[in-house]
């Protein structure tokens, strides 16, 4: 298992789709960030942190979920599988590899832009309203959040193949978004949909702020963790059934 996680981590380092989405990330949230606080002047520090974590719900998961299915996909359009298994890997563990590889890629990816972001906020925005345990829980239900949507695209990449996968995983993703910010406005406090909410990124766009101490963030990193370990479980289970022929 060391050896197939220091093979795909060597992988990933050397892959244009890590380097891609880590720039074009970086370029994106500052962009983003600047012109919303320049269009709007009067927007204080905190604001702009709000915004930051609508970025960070949904900019992130889409480019990063998009750079793991590339990394993935490679490994099926050549004969990387096939050798990792000949020499005796087992499918469980380059699943659990390309998963443990994935969620790597996906917190240096979204950590360095984010960082850079919240570092030249605290240097020219004004954050004094910030609440250090707020931003803990914060911080914590993005990354649980992350890890949830990184592997159920593991999970898609194994299931389906390239450009296939890459496009039901963007399909499934605004279709999401319309449907939390739909029912967010209809529903109102359905404990189902709530529920639900808290297993996805898209979920938590417009729930996810500073401002105050997020609604249960014991419970929504709980339900995306478990919804994650469900994607896994589900992932190593139909790549032992795929054929590879």
């Amino acid at each position: 298992m060391r050896n197939l996680l220091r093979t795909d981590f060597v992988r990933m380092l050397r892959s244009k789709s890590f380097y891609i989405a880590l720039i074009g990330l970086t370029a994106g949230t500052f962009f983003l960030v600047s012109v919303q606080g320049t269009d709007n002047a009067e927007l204080p520090g905190l604001g702009i942190v709000n915004l930051l974590c609508s970025v960070a719900m949904f900019m992130v998961p889409v480019v990063v979920s998009g750079a793991v299915m590339s990394f993935i996909a490679a490994e099926f359009n050549g004969n990387a599988i096939r050798n990792k298994l000949i020499v005796g890997h087992s499918r469980t563990n380059v699943f659990l590899s390309w998963s443990a590889v994935s969620i790597a890629e996906a917190i240096v990816v979204s950590v360095i832009p984010l960082g850079l972001v919240s570092v030249a906020l605290a240097m020219f925005a004004d954050t004094s309203g910030l609440v250090a345990k707020n931003v803990i829980a914060a911080a914590g239900i993005f990354f649980c959040l992350l890890i949830s949507r990184i592997l159920l695209s593991v999970l898609l990449s194994v299931l389906m193949q390239g450009s296939k996968a890459l496009l039901i995983n963007y399909i499934l993703t605004y279709a999401l978004l319309v449907f939390f910010v739909i029912t967010q406005e209809f529903a109102g406090d359905n404990k189902i949909i709530s529920l639900l909410a808290r297993c996805f990124p898209e979920g938590q766009m417009g729930r996810l702020s500073v401002d105050s101490m997020p609604d249960r963030p014991g419970l929504t990193m709980l339900c995306a963790v478990v919804f994650g370990l469900f994607c896994a479980v589900l992932g190593v289970c139909a790549f032992k059934k795929k054929d590879l022929s």
